[in-house]
């Protein structure tokens, strides 16, 4: 394979940045460092840039202004804590998606549903998760986005890309959960890309890696770079890899290979206790207080200061 029959994708999810909460900004740094080097054609962002930027524009912000240290071409599309979760709120006490939070969301990262021609042979089509069973306008205009794309019949294979994954276990679960697309928002989705034939389906949302098939629907998800969750407190991961890190995707003429990578820097953070709290853990993301100093300047580290008696001078 020539170079020029390849692109190289890298695909980075639940990055979770915030300046009022900087839990995860460890993993960022050194994220920032190791994509700025990533030889790639393009970063795919798929969700949760922010911890709680649904409810505080201002860290849709921040951390839009955080991705533009990395120097690389990114294009992003939302998770449920930049533009809130999904309708009906079957969690309850959820941040859902309004046509206020939406529009934050474009003001900052753009457009939350587009298409776009990667590299010689592939087509990718991200989708706003939160967007099904919404009742917003831009519902309908997604939907015919994916209609269109799909009929599409001049060789390229489509990549699909979105925050949420089609289900947890099984294709026939009939539960509403918020972890994944509603039952009839999934067998929606699938009906609408069935005319493309063979589709690959990118998503993040879970924090594990995991790949899986549903008929001509292969599916990947991501990692998060930021933690995992295990709320059972379990050994062994009840869906996919449960350790942080990003993918790389390798797009050939006629298949995708993809990589797991994990930073031997990142540290694995478990927030799975906090899933368990009785509050819940995403409201309280917003409103508990915070056990420590919020950040009132640029997160990029500064050089230390010594003490006077380590200090030199210069004559």
């Amino acid at each position: 394979m020539t170079a020029s029959d390849s692109f190289r994708l890298v695909q980075i999810s639940d990055v979770h940045l915030s300046r009022r909460r900087p839990f995860f900004h460890h993993n960022w740094e050194l994220l920032v460092d190791l994509l700025s080097r990533e030889p790639c054609d393009l970063i795919l962002c798929t969700g949760d840039m922010t911890i709680d930027g649904a409810d505080f524009e201002n860290e849709l912000g921040f951390a839009a202004e955080q991705f533009r240290r990395i120097g690389q071409e990114i294009v992003f599309l939302p998770g449920n804590h930049d533009i809130g979760n999904s309708l009906p709120d079957v969690r309850g006490g959820e941040t859902v998606i309004t046509a206020e939070r939406r529009d934050a969301f474009l003001r900052h990262f753009g457009a939350d549903f587009w298409c776009r021609e990667i590299g010689p042979h592939w087509r990718l089509l991200a989708l706003n998760s939160m967007l099904f069973g919404s009742g917003l306008a831009a519902e309908a205009e997604q939907a015919e986005l994916i209609r269109s794309v799909a009929a599409l019949r001049d060789g390229r294979r489509l990549l699909v890309a979105q925050h949420k994954p089609l289900y947890m276990a099984d294709a026939g679960e009939t539960k509403p959960t918020q972890g994944t697309l509603y039952p009839e928002h999934r067998a929606r989705l699938r009906d609408l890309l069935a005319p493309a034939g063979p589709v690959t389906l990118l998503s993040g949302h879970i924090h594990d890696y995991k790949t899986a098939t549903w008929g001509d629907l292969a599916q990947i998800w991501a990692p998060s770079t930021a933690f995992v969750i295990d709320s059972d407190g379990v050994l062994y991961p009840r869906y996919g890899i449960r350790r942080v890190g990003y993918l790389r995707h390798e797009l050939g003429r006629e298949a995708l290979s993809h990589e797991f990578v994990e930073p031997d820097s990142f540290l694995n953070i478990d927030v799975g206790n906090w899933m368990r709290a009785p509050a819940g853990f995403h409201a309280r993301y917003a409103t508990e207080p915070l056990r420590g100093l919020a950040l009132t300047s640029s997160l990029v580290p500064a050089a230390p200061v010594l003490p006077e008696s380590a200090s030199t001078s210069v004559a």
